[in-house]
């Protein structure tokens, strides 16, 4: 009597077991639906291109300098925990915006060049010393 218990009971845990796992890969599912459905469904607002952060640079721990495009000005502002203050109105003059153009290596590549600067420097450091 006390085996058959024990079976039972193990199998019990084992439909548990495989039911809490359907739900939990149920949920996941339905997590990533509603997240694609709610990313396209227009309800986050979108930019329309008029405002955008040309340059960031943290002064101290939440105290930012931006600037900022907006339309066809270019403005600085520093953000800090409780504010926002407008620096200065700049023009294009002013301001000198270099693109960064995206590496097409794979991460194996940039590893090796690191890796070999590495290298390189630590040999200079022991000539030196």
């Amino acid at each position: 009597m006390r085996v058959l218990i024990t079976e039972f009971s193990a199998i019990t845990d084992i439909f548990r077991f495989i039911a809490l796992f359907i739900a939990f890969i149920i949920i996941l599912v339905l997590a990533f639906y509603f997240t694609k459905w709610y990313a396209n469904s227009g309800l986050i607002k979108k930019g329309y291109g008029n405002i955008k952060i040309v340059e960031s640079y943290q002064l101290a721990p939440g105290k930012i300098i931006y600037i900022v495009k907006i339309g066809k000005k270019f403005v600085s502002i520093m953000t800090s925990k409780d504010n926002i203050v407008k620096l200065t109105e700049l023009s294009e003059e002013d301001i000198e915006i270099t693109e960064i153009k995206p590496v097409n290596a794979s991460f194996k590549d940039v590893m090796g060049q690191m890796i070999k600067n590495s290298k390189m420097k630590d040999g200079q450091k022991k000539d030196e010393g």
